[in-house]
């Protein structure tokens, strides 16, 4: 019996196109390092000294990692995207932001999110900032706080001007994530002897 050369060539194409290699860009220091910003002043800061420059971001599989160590988000991630009047009042603390005016910046973004969230709590969001043209992603030390601190921690460069408007409705709930405790070479030990155990478990019953 033969195969069809014609059902053949989608395997073979497949075989030759490498696979999407999705990017992780990892946040896991102090976003206010070297900054001055004080949380209990009443006072708003916007750092951005720190900011990463990225050359773009695919939502369709990039995404944003955040080590819970440096930023004081609990162990979940709460996604919410649009218009800011839309967003639920309470439980998000990752947020894209839909709302754009020709001079729409990270402090505009924060104001109307603290408008429509109602309960405290850090969080990220990601805005289009009209006069850089591009999207960028900050953390704030209360979604819930007019006046609540600001960390610029990335910049998109591409898509810019229009199109980085339009690819904000693209981000979606994978694109945020948590960073995963590495687990000590003692516990590892703990999971190998536990294997070994059942493994001799499983060939005594066999026997």
């Amino acid at each position: 019996m033969t195969i069809r050369s014609s059902l053949l060539l989608p395997v073979v194409l497949a075989a030759l196109v490498p696979a999407v290699q999705a990017a992780e860009v990892v946040f896991a220091s102090d976003p206010f390092a070297g900054s001055t910003a004080d949380p209990n002043d009443g006072v708003r800061s916007i750092f951005a000294s720190n900011q990463r420059s990225l050359p773009t971001f695919d939502v369709a599989y990039d995404r944003f990692v955040f080590d819970p160590a440096f930023f004081a988000i609990g162990d979940t991630l709460a996604f919410g995207s649009g218009l800011a009047a839309t967003l639920a009042p309470s439980g998000l603390n990752a947020i894209v932001v839909h709302d754009t005016s020709p001079t729409f910046g990270a402090g505009t973004a924060a104001n109307l999110i603290a408008d429509a969230v109602q309960t405290d709590g850090a969080g990220f969001f990601v805005y289009s900032n009209r006069v850089l043209g591009v999207n960028r992603l900050v953390y704030s030390t209360n979604l819930n706080l007019a006046t609540a601190d600001l960390s610029i921690l990335a910049r998109i460069e591409s898509p810019s001007g229009p199109d980085a408007l339009a690819a904000i409705t693209g981000f979606g709930a994978q694109n945020f994530a948590l960073a995963t405790a590495v687990p000590e070479p003692q516990t590892y030990t703990l999971m190998l002897t536990g294997l070994a155990g059942i493994a001799a478990v499983a060939r005594r019953r066999a026997g």
